[in-house]
C-alpha cells in the first residue's frame, strides 16, 4: 500500500497563520513536538490562491510527480512550453514550497524539480 503524503493549503488571514506557527514553534521549543505537524502553505484569500495556482502550474506539478523529468528542459518538452517560461514557474513554485529542486552536475548543471507529495487538500476558514 502506498502511503499518501499530503500538502495542505489554507485560506486564512495573517493573524490566524501567525498564531498557528507560533503555537507549533512553542511546542518545538518545549520539546512537545519534534517537527511541524504538517506540510502546509497558507494564502490570504481564494483569489490569491487562484492567481498563484494556475492550470499551467498545476500541470507542471502533475507532470513532475508522475513523469519525474530529469531537467527543466525535459519538463518543458513534456508540457510543450519554453524552458524559460517553465523555469520561471518552477522558481515561483519553489519559493512557495510546492516543489523542491536538486542541482545535478553532469557535463553541466541540471536543475531537477521534485514534488514530494501526491495530494493537496484545501481548507477554508469560514
Amino acid at each position: 500500500m502506498i502511503k499518501t503524503k499530503e500538502l495542505k493549503l489554507y485560506i486564512e488571514d495573517t493573524d490566524n497563520f501567525k498564531m498557528k506557527v507560533k503555537e507549533e514553534l512553542k511546542a518545538i521549543d518545549t520539546g512537545k513536538a519534534k517537527k511541524l505537524k504538517e506540510d502546509s502553505i497558507s494564502f490570504q484569500s481564494l483569489d490569491q490562491l487562484r492567481k498563484f495556482l494556475t492550470a499551467k502550474r498545476l500541470e507542471l506539478l502533475r507532470v513532475i510527480r508522475h513523469k519525474k523529468p530529469g531537467s527543466i528542459y525535459e519538463l518543458a518538452k513534456l508540457v510543450n512550453r519554453t524552458p524559460e517560461n517553465v523555469n520561471t514557474d518552477i522558481k515561483l513554485l519553489k519559493k512557495l514550497g510546492f516543489v523542491e529542486i536538486e542541482k545535478v552536475k553532469d557535463i553541466r548543471t541540471r536543475i531537477v524539480p521534485e514534488v514530494n507529495y501526491n495530494k493537496m487538500t484545501l481548507e477554508i476558514a469560514v
